[in-house]
């Protein structure tokens, strides 16, 4: 017998813990700058989580579900050139961070790997940074935003970075996140997100009623600008 699509991605119910699942990543990179996306169509990464709950600027959740239920060749694709703000990001990243580690007196390793939620297979994490022996923090996100973006920080965090971290957080049961990020090339500033349950929660179940219109291979409702 030959399952749906909307079948083949519906998670099964079980009253079995699951383990916490780390898979290494092996270089992948998405076209927009997201990365350790390699279980893309598998589900819901923490660079998605804002696009999820209609809270990026940058993506819809219509664009986002076209993504996850294989309708890509609808989509205009997403150029990364070498100018672009997502290149240049990745590429002052460990700069960002050693800068990081200066400031602070922190040290940072590189680890590079995808970890799954233990109740919800269908959310998963790339934790890029981790913060060595430290009990206060323990994951790192290193950002570097051009002058054109970085209004969006002038009162902190923007919401849609804010998701990806506590999507991060909810995954790996980490307590706090630091993201330190590069504004226009000369100002670094470290903010601290903790983990709150009561916000997490409500993030998963928000995430869990998209994933739901992936499962049913169902649109979400549009909203303006989705067009």
């Amino acid at each position: 017998m030959v399952n749906t699509r909307a079948e083949r991605l519906r998670t099964p119910r079980s009253t079995v813990r699951p383990v916490l699942q780390v898979v290494e990543l092996q270089g992948t990179q998405e076209s927009t700058g997201d990365r350790g996306l390699g279980l893309h169509e598998a589900g819901l990464g923490n660079l998605e989580a804002a696009a999820a709950l209609g809270q990026d600027p940058f993506k819809s959740q219509v664009r986002l579900w076209m993504e996850k239920t294989g309708r890509r060749d609808l989509l205009h694709p997403v150029r990364l050139d070498n100018d672009s703000s997502a290149y240049w990001s990745r590429l002052l990243e460990p700069i960002v961070a050693a800068h990081y580690t200066m400031r602070t007196g922190r040290k940072v390793r590189c680890v590079n790997t995808t970890r799954r939620h233990p109740e919800y297979p269908w959310m998963c994490a790339t934790v890029v940074r981790e913060v060595v022996a430290s009990s206060e923090v323990q994951l790192l996100e290193c950002l570097s935003v051009g002058m054109q973006m970085a209004p969006l920080w002038a009162l902190g965090v923007p919401e849609y970075i804010r998701l990806r971290v506590l999507h991060q957080l909810a995954v790996t049961g980490e307590q706090a996140a630091d993201v330190v990020v590069l504004l226009g090339g000369q100002d670094l500033q470290v903010y601290r997100i903790e983990r709150h349950e009561f916000e997490i929660a409500r993030l998963i179940r928000q995430e869990r009623a998209f994933w739901r219109h992936v499962e049913r291979d169902q649109a979400p409702p549009a909203s303006e600008g989705d067009g």
